[in-house]
């Protein structure tokens, strides 16, 4: 009996599993920085909102000391993201206290808690055009006076 020789059709198959796989682990790879990414956004307002919960009311309620508290925060989330490898293209941050925002707290004003909202716009591992990705955390604190 003759055997029939099928030369080269297992790197042809190769060839397309390979094909479809690779998508597949950029996928992967975008996916688990974006958890990462997410992760180290969630610990950036955590520690925020904790420094800023420590903050005695006379410093929030001043707005020169509380603008000094306020850039202390956003060095903390800085360094965080930095820490973590995060690719910082665009970063807004906002503080809350309890009736409101932090920048326009009233000198009579006694907040309850302190919320912190970090926003990044995350970029793809490998990019294919794609727009990126914002991951945002907010984080609050209840303050103890």
């Amino acid at each position: 009996m003759k055997r029939l020789r099928c030369r080269g059709v297992a790197a042809i198959e190769a060839a397309l599993v390979m094909a479809a796989l690779a998508p597949l682990l950029v996928l992967l790879l975008n996916t688990g920085r974006l958890a990462i990414n997410g992760a180290a956004v969630d610990r950036a307002a955590s520690n925020a909102a904790r420094l800023l919960s420590t903050v005695p009311l006379e410093i929030l309620r001043d707005g020169s000391r509380r603008s000094a508290a306020l850039d202390s925060a956003r060095y903390l989330i800085d360094e965080t993201l930095a820490a973590a490898g995060v690719d910082v293209q665009t970063l807004h941050v906002e503080y809350m206290c309890d009736p409101g925002h932090c920048d326009e707290l009233q000198a009579t004003s006694t907040p309850s808690r302190i919320g912190v909202l970090v926003v990044v716009d995350n970029q793809p591992v490998v990019d294919f055009g794609a727009a990126p990705v914002t991951l945002s955390a907010y984080a609050e604190v209840g303050r103890g006076d």
